[in-house]
C-alpha cells in the first residue's frame, strides 16, 4: 500500500494519494509504467497515442500534434485527466476535455503561460524548469519558475524538471509546489519501453552530460529539447535527426537517436521497479 502522506491541492484535485505526477514519455511511455504509476499512489500518464490506463491516469496532447477537439472528448471518457503540452493555453481543447468528463491541465514554461492556461480554464497546471529532459518550453530554473507560477495562478501546481531523489522531491515541494512530475527516472523502469542501451546510457551518465538542443528536429521544428550529449555527438555525425527517442525492437541503431535525458540523471544508478522508484521519491515526504 502507498504511504498515507499529508494531501495536497493536486492530491484532492486528481484523487491519487502521492503528490507525484508521472511524464508521459512519447516513444517510451507504456500503459502499464502509467498503470505501476497509479498503483503505488502517483498519477499515471501516457502518451496520447498509447492506450489510457485504468486508475488515476491521463493521457497527454502535444500541441503541435493536437487531434480533432472530439477526439480529445473520446480519449478525456477514459481518463482521469487530460494535459496538454507545447503550444499556447487554447480554451477549446480545456472544454473537450472536460465535455469528456476528465480535468484538464496543460505544462508551461512560464508565469504568463500559467496565467493563459488558467484564463483558458485549465484545472492545473504543470510549471516545467529548463532542467526538464525531453521537450523543454521554459528558459528558467525550477527554483525560479516554480514561486513565479504560484504567484501567477490560484489553481494548483505541479514541478517538473530534474527531479529524480526524494531529497529533491521534499525541497520542490518545500517550494510550495502541490506534486511534482518524474520523467527521467522512470525511463529506467522495466515497464518502459526504452531500449536497454537508452537505460544503460542514462545509468552511467552524469547531470554534465545533458545538453540543451534543437538538433531532433524532424517533424518537430524549432522545440528545444535536453538530451544526452554522447547521442548528439553520434547523431551530428550521421544526420540523423527524428524526435523518436530507442525503444526496444527498434530496428535502427540507438546510438545516434534522441536519447531525452534530465538534469536529475546523474542522480539515477539503478533500474527499479516504477512501484519501488515512487516509494522511494516519496520517502522523505
Amino acid at each position: 500500500m502507498p504511504p498515507v502522506l499529508s494531501s495536497t491541492r493536486f492530491t484532492d484535485l486528481v484523487g491519487c494519494p502521492l503528490p507525484l505526477q508521472l511524464a508521459a514519455m512519447g516513444g517510451v511511455g507504456t500503459t502499464a509504467l502509467a498503470e505501476a504509476v497509479a498503483t503505488a499512489g502517483g498519477l499515471g500518464m501516457v502518451p496520447s497515442s498509447e492506450t489510457p490506463a485504468s486508475g488515476a491516469c491521463g493521457s497527454t496532447f502535444l500541441m503541435p500534434f493536437a487531434p480533432p477537439l472530439d477526439v480529445v472528448r473520446e480519449t478525456a471518457m477514459a481518463v482521469r485527466v487530460a494535459e496538454f503540452f507545447y503550444g499556447d493555453p487554447d480554451r477549446r481543447m480545456v472544454e473537450a476535455a472536460h465535455r469528456g468528463g476528465a480535468l484538464a491541465g496543460w505544462q508551461v514554461g512560464s508565469a504568463g503561460e500559467a496565467s493563459a492556461a488558467e484564463e483558458a480554464g485549465c484545472d492545473y497546471v504543470v510549471a516545467q524548469g529548463i532542467e526538464a529532459g525531453g521537450h523543454v518550453r521554459g528558459t528558467q530554473p525550477l527554483a525560479e519558475v516554480v514561486p513565479a507560477v504560484l504567484a501567477a495562478v490560484r489553481i494548483p501546481v505541479v514541478a517538473a524538471g530534474g527531479v529524480a531523489t526524494s531529497r529533491r522531491v521534499a525541497e520542490v515541494i518545500a517550494m510550495g509546489a502541490d506534486a511534482v512530475r518524474v520523467g527521467t527516472r522512470f525511463v529506467t523502469s522495466p515497464e518502459s519501453r526504452a531500449h536497454t542501451d537508452y537505460v544503460v546510457s542514462l545509468l552511467e551518465a552524469s547531470s554534465e552530460d545533458t545538453v540543451l538542443t534543437d538538433w531532433f528536429s524532424e517533424g518537430w521544428p524549432g522545440a528545444p529539447h535536453r538530451v544526452l550529449r554522447r547521442a548528439l555527438d553520434s547523431a551530428r555525425e550521421t544526420g540523423w535527426r527524428q524526435t523518436v527517442p530507442p525503444y526496444r525492437g527498434v530496428e535502427h541503431t540507438t546510438s545516434d537517436m534522441a536519447m531525452y535525458a534530465g538534469m536529475g540523471v546523474g542522480d539515477i544508478i539503478d533500474s527499479l521497479p516504477a512501484a519501488e522508484v515512487v516509494a522511494d521519491l516519496v520517502r522523505l515526504l
